[in-house]
């Protein structure tokens, strides 16, 4: 038994000498160059500001000192900093906090902050929310954050900071409210379930009791919901957008497929996709007069929904392979179904992979860097308020790396760039693994397992007594 297991040991380390030669023949084929490029890249995006460099916006009210007050302290440039207040009444109770000839002050504005981030072209590092609203709501609070990542009105990285409240659930307007919130994490949480639509709304025993969980803990829930929202909006819901109404990708496929499906046929090729599978369903349940007040609410804050559908088809028959190419893509598709054209690390790549990378180079998604968060909870009078502080990095040294369209092939075919691209690719999929799980499948490196390269988790939402 002894001489068993010491000959088990022994050709245990030469698999593993053999192993360690392969990975260093591999290690010389790669050019040292490509690694420092990429550096150079990443360093041309990421930089560090000093507080006086910072650019920070933020909702006024009618006392808008406070929040000023908070900002200079921290070193922020008093001209660096802007307020807005569309509300008449409310703007000059603002005005009458300052004297005549007092400075500094904050430059206040009487406009709309939508509006402002759609007229007119500029860019802050931190944008600070405090709608006091529930989302979503008329008050539009959440239409905040998706205009602001349409016009692209947020440098890379930076920090979304919102404050939004509980709804009442004493009202008329509790279903709707539970309904929204159920609806949108049920997708989240079970991607894959089978599902029906019938004339009653969707049926399923797994919905019914995750809605039973929603009721039952409202708080919790709708905490999670306003969490995920302010992930999708910037990494997916707005980049979907772009997707279906950018005439680039008519370059890359026929799109008369798209309105000879049923929306029952997409329900079904989104299983395992969530925001898809979410917007399909909600949008069937509104056709059928179905959807609740705060569903349509949502679908009104999150910029064009019909934009957001043809996306979301586009993204969803790429992946299920429901949808015929131009000649030219087909050709670049072989490449990446050939075995060996593109090394297999731990997932196996195909053409998904090529399909999320042109998707996401020209759609502009801004991710969610899960590591850098931060969720609180607090009474303020007696309604609970729930606050988020997000960064976001458009990752461009990652897309910027990418040459265009028909030069793909020949990038991968360049070992050294591609591993470079891989690696780097697989940062990010680790970074959004658990929360968007709508681009780069198959896409990993390295094992999750793996010591330093894990897919990263939430911070768990922190109650402020």
């Amino acid at each position: 038994m002894l001489r068993e297991i010491m000959y088990e040991k022994y050709m245990i380390i030469i698999l593993c000498q053999k192993i360690l030669v392969l990975i260093k023949a591999k290690l010389k084929k790669i050019d040292v160059s490509y690694i420092t490029n990429w550096e150079k890249l990443h360093d041309s995006f990421i930089g560090n500001k000093r507080p006086d460099e910072l650019v920070v916006c933020y909702l006024s009210g009618p006392e808008p000192n406070n929040d000023f007050n908070e900002l200079t302290c921290l070193g922020i440039l008093p001209q660096n900093i802007w307020a807005f207040e569309s509300d008449n009444k409310t703007y000059k109770t603002a005005l009458d906090n300052f004297e005549q000839g007092e400075y500094p002050q904050p430059r206040i504005l009487r406009q709309n902050i939508n509006t402002f981030f759609q007229q007119t072209p500029k860019k802050f590092d931190i944008v600070y929310i405090d709608a006091c609203g529930s989302i979503p709501s008329t008050q539009h609070a959440l239409k905040c954050v998706s205009t602001l990542c349409l016009y692209h009105r947020l440098n890379s990285p930076g920090v979304i900071i919102t404050n939004f409240a509980m709804p009442d659930i004493t009202t008329e307007e509790t279903n709707d409210f539970y309904e929204v919130v159920a609806q949108y994490l049920f997708f989240k949480e079970y991607p894959s379930e089978d599902i029906e639509i019938n004339d009653y709304g969707i049926v399923s025993q797994k919905y019914d009791e995750f809605l039973s969980k929603v009721k039952e803990n409202f708080n919790l829930y709708y905490g999670e919901y306003v969490s995920a929202v302010l992930r999708d909006i910037p990494a997916v819901i707005i980049p979907s957008e772009r997707i279906g109404q950018n005439p680039y990708f008519k370059q890359i496929i026929n799109s008369e497929i798209i309105n000879s499906q049923r929306a029952t046929d997409f329900i079904s090729l989104s299983k395992g996709i969530s925001i898809a599978r979410y917007f399909f369903v909600a949008n069937l349940l509104d056709k059928k007069g179905l959807l609740g007040k705060k569903s349509q609410c949502f679908f009104g804050e999150i910029g064009n929904s019909d934009a957001l559908l043809i996306g979301l088809k586009i993204t969803v028959l790429l992946k299920n392979r429901k949808i015929k190419l131009k000649e030219d893509i087909e050709e670049i598709k072989k490449f990446f179904e050939t075995e060996r054209n593109i090394y297999q690390f731990l997932d196996k790549p195909h053409s998904n992979l090529f399909f999320d990378i042109i998707v996401n180079q020209l759609s502009y998604p801004m991710h969610h860097n899960t590591s850098h968060n931060a969720r609180y909870q607090y009474i303020a009078k007696s309604n609970s308020m729930f606050t988020d502080v997000n960064v976001y990095d458009e990752c461009r040294y990652i897309y910027e790396w990418l040459p265009g369209l028909h030069q793909i092939v020949s990038s991968f075919q360049n070992k050294s760039w591609q591993y470079v691209f891989r690696f780097a690719l697989d940062g990010l999929i680790k970074m959004r693994q658990n929360y968007n799980n709508e681009f780069f499948f198959q896409g990993s490196v390295v094992s999750s397992s793996v010591a330093d390269f894990s897919s990263k988790t939430l911070s768990e939402r922190v109650e402020i007594k």
